[in-house]
């Protein structure tokens, strides 16, 4: 399959540059026809500095982007590659991720510790996109920096864990998603993709935004930014071995919608439709309204749970031992493809129990299928064979 690359207008009209403010409107009305989106709350990396005073912008971060050329201010909505379809890793080099690679935008890819950030905790926080053209999607997906992330280093694929991603949906003018922040501490940058249906156009559409766990800086962008925290987030210095300490209890006057996670009677659960006052306990199953993700405790099998702790925010770290493998009745739910998981979550496949290490990649599945795919063990640990 061939990938289109899209020479973007910014990058046409770089050469000749811009002699006024006018001649700028004029251009970026044009582009318009053909423009797409950008994450306004909380506010991306190139909304912050296009809000910054383009012409002459005053926050560090800025100025230097400016100065690298980066002329993108002018159109956050069209950081987007063409003909994409889904294989955003393969086209978007490391190092590129902000920018996606397209000219005009290379400011925002500065490996920096100063970019404005939004202070967030761990738990439900709403994303908005601001769509200034409206398409059907496939998804919108989301990613958050590993814990231990260098700002001061170039952004690479290999520092990123999927979060979230949306089902389908028809053309809206805004999108909103609820992502569950995972525990962090300090500087991190959350990474999302739109991708488009790929019978419209397969195209994609990139953003980072900069936020900063606990008592960090706030920039301005926050002032406006939709929050709503878990209901049960917990302030707590150390999480023990819980794995749904950043999850809300499940309620039963809240409206819940896939991928969404609660916790209930210590147990995980992940809506798999829209969902009001369905017990997970009595309602769950594979075509029922829930998943049993298992349980909080991560209960059963030889694995350690280590915990860093901060002030604020604390990260789980899973490791396992392989040394020897335990055999014993299994009763920790049947995997899911697509599903998601967090780390340190059991489940039941082809004989066997496995334990996630990795949460991003234990929820693409395929590859990464529990003791089936090619790349299984880069994502689970196998715990105990099933008797």
């Amino acid at each position: 399959m061939q990938i289109i690359h899209k020479r973007s207008a910014i990058s046409r009209v770089r050469g000749i540059g811009f002699s006024a403010v006018v001649a700028a409107t004029a251009l970026f009305s044009a582009v318009d026809v053909s423009a797409h989106g950008y994450v306004s709350s909380p506010k991306a990396r190139v909304i912050v500095c296009k809000e910054n005073n383009i012409e002459n912008p005053t926050l560090p971060a800025c100025i230097a982007a400016k100065a690298a050329g980066n002329v993108g201010f002018y159109a956050p909505q069209s950081i987007a590659i063409g003909g994409v379809r889904d294989n955003h890793q393969s086209v978007i080099p490391d190092g590129k991720l902000c920018s996606a690679g397209v000219g005009g935008y290379g400011g925002l890819d500065l490996a920096r510790s100063d970019w404005p950030a939004t202070q967030v905790q761990a738990g439900l926080r709403e994303f908005v996109w601001t769509n200034t053209a409206q398409h059907r999607s496939m998804y919108f997906r989301y990613y958050i920096t590993k814990q231990g992330y260098n700002p001061n280093q170039p952004l690479r694929w290999s520092d990123l864990e999927q979060i979230h991603q949306s089902s389908p949906t028809g053309q809206e003018a805004v999108s909103r998603h609820q992502v569950n922040l995972p525990p962090r501490s300090g500087r991190h940058v959350v990474y999302s993709i739109w991708q488009r249906d790929y019978a419209d156009a397969p195209e994609g559409f990139y953003q980072c935004i900069d936020v900063v766990y606990g008592d960090g800086p706030v920039s301005s962008a926050s002032s406006s930014s939709s929050v709503r925290p878990s209901s049960s987030s917990s302030s707590s210095s150390s999480i023990g071995s819980d794995t749904c300490a950043a999850l809300p209890t499940w309620d039963a006057g809240t409206v819940y919608n896939k991928p969404q996670q609660v916790k209930y009677n210590n147990k995980r659960y992940q809506a798999n439709y829209w969902t009001q006052g369905n017990n997970p306990e009595l309602t769950s199953g594979q075509y029922n309204y829930w998943l049993d993700l298992g349980d909080c405790n991560g209960s059963g099998g030889t694995s350690s749970v280590t915990v860093s702790s901060s002030s604020r925010s604390s990260s789980v770290v899973v490791s396992s031992s392989s040394s020897s493998v335990s055999t014993g009745s299994c009763t920790s739910p049947a995997f899911v493809n697509g599903a998601t998981y967090a780390n340190g979550a059991l489940v039941r496949n082809s004989g066997s129990e496995y334990r996630c290490t990795v949460s991003g990649w234990c929820t693409v599945g395929g590859p990464y299928e529990p003791g089936v795919g090619w790349a299984w063990t880069n994502a689970w640990a196998l715990v105990r064979s099933c008797q």
